[in-house]
């Protein structure tokens, strides 16, 4: 079995690329969560900013 090992460092990384990859901030990210308003990739997004924030201990609805 492989072990797989994230540091703080390379997870706030991947999060500031999926970020990155919307071409929006945190911020209006959230905005649109709020309005309910995602499309399939700011879904998909939003789930990987949720496994990301768990994973650093973050709020849950943290992203």
């Amino acid at each position: 079995m492989q072990r797989i090992t994230e540091t703080w460092d390379s997870l706030q990384e991947r999060r500031a690329k999926v970020l990155a990859s919307l071409g929006m901030s945190r911020e209006e990210l959230r905005a649109r969560v709020r309005v309910g308003s995602l499309s399939g990739a700011e879904w998909a997004a939003l789930e990987s900013l949720t496994e990301i924030a768990f994973l650093l201990d973050d709020a849950v609805d943290d992203i």
